[in-house]
């Protein structure tokens, strides 16, 4: 009985993935398919890829080298696809797998933890209904977010006891190695994540271990996070003037921090820090709470986010919050734990909570079918008319240089030099000084969405037709097409 219980239970969150996916990949895609993405950040990581494939190095999207915008290491495993003609809906798809496919380690967590296959399905359920889980896919593709199942694997190896002695540990030790390793070369900040992750093992007297996953984690982030990414990033960074006086890095946040507490503490007021995690762990019936040890592998992601200006950083709608994500869940299930050591009635209740929250959750500002999201504009429903897109892509050559909408830019982003208009005339999210770009005489188009600029980029156009720099227009349903005819 307890194999048939067992076999039921993993058919039924593989059925659950699979559900998953079909349900939101088909939205995801649709999304794209409609013009409906946009440069920051599907155009940086697309055309990141297409660089990396074709021995190239510098993002003209953000303005900064591949590394030097995040260290992106697994890119390397996708520059075959593109060889292949791959490009967004195939990354998009990707993440849309990489996050369903999360919930089968959270499902093996919670069967080892818990040693129950109910409460294992329930909370593998459970991160598929969180909402954050539909936004990252929604939000397309991110490193981070690709990372999450490789994360959860390896704490999943980390925090199970291997059987056997000798050579089993030794083979247990290396597979968990090599999921956090995996997990880290997607970005950088994942080595926050598993210093908690050691920290967690330390106390939980795996000393040795612990401290190895700590110490190598330390050195990762100090080499590629702290010394590599800025480096090749030079005097500008992904961060920029996120965090105000703090500082424009992490580290020198770090600093100001230290030596000016009171600047950390007001900030953390003004941003609401208690309700920011509120907001992560009220979904899973706050039992986070309960495992303060496994919350700190999503603690330093979570100062990241929460100490910047930018409340974007703290919506639950970003990439932002994938590893608190995954530290909640991870705590969750520890908190449940803690319970059933205590009382199983208590523990069976706590995972019917997180159920119920998860549910709650989802309906009341989720993106799934059945959330109260669903049709108020994130996903682009119905047939959309895209002839206008469709024919300013016919219209520009495979290597042309673009300047182009915002929504253009993540379906032409696969050449070497594409901006997001009105750069590189007027700077605009371009994370470098003027210097780094091209002589605005080499952009050969203009794709602009009538109606849609600003009085800035709006009058610089109308300078650059009436000036004779860009004529023979072509408009087809609201897209306009301009091309360059002086030199």
């Amino acid at each position: 009985m307890p194999a048939v219980r067992k076999s039921l239970s993993s058919a039924l969150i593989w059925a659950s993935i699979f559900t998953w996916i079909i349900v939101v990949g088909r939205l995801v895609v649709h999304r794209q398919d409609a013009y409906a993405t946009f440069d920051f950040d599907l155009g940086i990581h697309d055309q990141s890829l297409w660089l990396l494939a074709h021995g190239k190095w510098f993002n003209t999207v953000c303005g900064l080298p591949v590394f030097g915008h995040h260290a992106m290491f697994m890119y390397y495993f996708l520059v075959p696809f593109v060889w292949l003609g791959g490009g967004p809906n195939l990354w998009n798809m990707f993440q849309v797998i990489a996050l369903a496919c999360a919930a089968y380690p959270v499902f093996l967590i919670a069967r080892h933890r818990l040693k129950s296959e109910f409460s294992a399905l329930a909370f593998g359920i459970a991160w598929l209904l969180l909402p954050t889980t539909a936004y990252l896919a929604w939000e397309t593709f991110h490193p981070e977010t690709m990372a999450l199942p490789f994360l959860l694997m390896g704490y999943h190896y980390a925090t199970s006891r291997p059987e056997g002695i000798g050579k089993h540990i030794t083979r247990h030790n290396v597979v968990t190695i090599a999921w956090i390793a995996v997990a880290m070369l997607w970005k950088e900040d994942i080595a926050l994540a598993v210093m908690g992750l050691g920290i967690l093992l330390m106390f939980r007297k795996r000393l040795r271990f612990g401290a190895m996953l700590f110490g190598g984690a330390v050195l990762y982030f100090l080499i590629i996070g702290v010394w590599f990414v800025p480096h090749l990033a030079g005097d500008y960074s992904a961060y920029g003037a996120l965090y105000g006086n703090l500082g424009t890095t992490p580290t020198e946040v770090v600093k100001t921090s230290l030596r000016h507490p009171s600047m950390f503490v007001d900030r953390l007021y003004q941003n609401n820090a208690v309700a920011y995690g509120g907001r992560i762990t009220s979904p899973l019936a706050f039992l986070s709470l309960l495992a303060p040890l496994t919350l700190l592998m999503g603690l330093p992601q979570y100062f990241i986010n929460i100490l910047t200006t930018a409340d974007f950083t703290w919506a639950m709608m970003y990439h932002y919050q994938a590893i608190p994500n995954v530290a909640a869940i991870a705590a969750a299930i520890e908190g449940a734990a803690f319970l059933q050591r205590r009382s199983r009635s208590l523990a069976r209740l706590g995972v019917l909570a997180v159920v119920v929250c998860a549910y709650i959750a989802a309906n009341s500002w989720g993106l799934l079918p059945f959330g109260a999201k669903y049709n108020t504009g994130y996903w682009p429903h119905g047939t959309r008319d895209t002839s206008g897109w469709e024919a300013a892509h016919d219209r520009i050559g495979p290597t042309d240089v673009v300047s182009a909408h915002y929504a253009f830019v993540p379906h032409a982003a696969q050449r070497e030099i594409i901006y997001t208009f009105p750069n590189p005339w007027i700077k605009t999210n371009f994370l470098n000084d003027d210097s780094k770009f091209v002589s605005p005489s080499e952009v050969k188009w203009l794709v602009i969405k009538d109606g849609t600029l600003g009085q800035a980029p709006q009058d610089l156009l109308n300078q650059l037709i009436a000036q004779g720099e860009y004529g023979e227009a072509q408009t087809v349903a609201g897209i306009t097409t301009y091309k360059r005819l002086k030199p």
